[in-house]
């Protein structure tokens, strides 16, 4: 009797991780956990009002900081569509992610 409490025990078991194994999705790679957290915004210095070169440089910063956001939203929209949700028009990545 303890032989058929085993095997029972096994296909449990078994039963189990092959469900666990299931709930994934298939052709998708998640994006990094980075991709859900809003990036704030730069704030300009007080140089930059009287400073050519803090203005430039603040300027750049913002600039980075939007090129950064739409490949974010880029890598998002990109596992959506490959998880089945219909209607997106996802960009083209510039560059491997």
């Amino acid at each position: 009797m303890p032989r058929k409490r085993f095997l029972t025990a096994c296909l449990m078991i078994v039963s189990c991780g092959v469900a666990a194994a299931s709930c994934g999705t298939l052709g998708a790679t998640r994006p990094p956990v980075e991709d859900l957290k809003v990036q704030p915004k730069p704030v300009p210095s007080d140089d930059v009002l009287t400073s050519r070169v803090a203005g430039e440089m603040h300027d750049n910063a913002v600039e980075a900081w939007g090129e950064a956001g739409w490949a974010q939203v880029g890598r998002l929209c990109r596992f959506f569509d490959a998880t089945g949700m219909r209607r997106l028009d996802c960009p083209v990545p510039e560059s491997p992610e």
